[in-house]
């Protein structure tokens, strides 16, 4: 999936190590093959190629996928869109070419092929039905494929471990007896220091989208990677957004979300969901905005400002 996964189980656990690490990876490469965007033979390419041709049969989780897609784009009133991506196309650095702003016209133009609500799914089979339309499962993928993973784990018989790809993690039970697993908080504007940790409930689930690893500069000015398919413009204000959640397909839809949403108007969506969030405004010095529930969880590492979401 174009990233690391990790899995790690606590020291009375040792020797399920192996066994256990070797059915995870069976199943990455199984869910790779059907989701990933980077193989031109899975279920999500074959189904971008026939866009606004002819439904396809897609395999069960390419459409349980689908169908979670559509259920958190309609959460986030469209602030999370797996249709996102011939937007994102126009603000990608191409190799050679000096960096430029998108015309409204090209614009309005990809964005006429953007829309999460369009997706048709039939029984077992999908449709996408404009030409050029297309899915990309990338920004709930990862924390699908996570608790995946974990289910299974727990099944065969594992009581305390870690799962962890690509920053989408979930863990079970401890990382020793009376020791919570925790998780670091990196801080966005300097990639080699964190600034708190959380403590993981067990079953629990985090994940964390930023703009600093991946943006492009125009003119001077950087803009992010993560766009506000409303708009077709990067999101801002926020530098990182990690969320705390009950499985990982939720942490991982509901970070790209918030991100985009922004704090005052992700509170009614955190309420619903009964998800936590550490919002970081794009600003100096840096603060961490939180919900309630996550203040007890937080241990910090560095000298920063806590303040509880304004508006909560």
């Amino acid at each position: 999936m174009g990233t690391r996964s990790t899995l790690t189980v606590a020291g009375s656990e040792k020797a399920r190590l192996t066994p256990a690490t070797a059915e995870t990876k069976r199943m990455m490469q199984a869910l790779e093959a059907e989701l990933s965007i980077y193989r031109s033979d899975s279920a999500v390419s074959r189904l971008n190629s026939v866009a606004g041709v002819r439904p396809l049969e897609v395999p069960e989780h390419t459409r349980r996928l689908l169908e979670l897609s559509k259920a958190y784009g309609d959460l986030t009133s469209g602030a999370f869109d797996i249709t996102v991506g011939p937007v994102v196309d126009l603000w990608r650095p191409v190799k050679g070419r000096t960096p430029s702003l998108p015309s409204d016209e090209a614009l309005k133009e990809a964005l006429a092929r953007v829309g999460f609500r369009q997706i048709q799914i039939t029984g077992g089979s999908a449709f996408l039905p404009a030409k050029g339309m297309r899915v990309d499962l990338g920004g709930i993928g990862k924390g699908y494929a996570v608790d995946f993973a974990w289910e299974r784990s727990r099944s065969q018989g594992t009581s305390n471990f870690m799962f962890d790809l690509g920053g989408n993690i979930r863990v079970s039970g401890e990382a020793q007896p009376g020791v919570a697993w925790a998780i670091a908080i990196r801080d966005p504007f300097n990639k080699a220091s964190t600034l708190a940790k959380i403590e993981m409930p067990d079953e629990w689930a985090l994940a964390t989208s930023g703009q600093y690893e991946r943006f492009v500069e125009i003119e001077g000015r950087r803009y992010g990677h993560i766009i506000d398919p409303r708009t077709g413009y990067p999101a801002v204000g926020l530098a990182g957004v990690t969320v705390l959640a009950p499985n990982a397909t939720m942490a991982d839809a509901l970070s790209t979300g918030l991100f985009v949403l922004g704090p005052k108007a992700g509170i009614p969506i955190l309420k619903k969901t009964r998800a936590e969030a550490v919002f970081i405004p794009d600003k100096q010095p840096t603060e961490l905005w939180v919900t309630p529930g996550i203040e007890a969880k937080l241990s910090l590492l560095q000298d920063v400002k806590v303040k509880v979401i304004p508006g909560w």
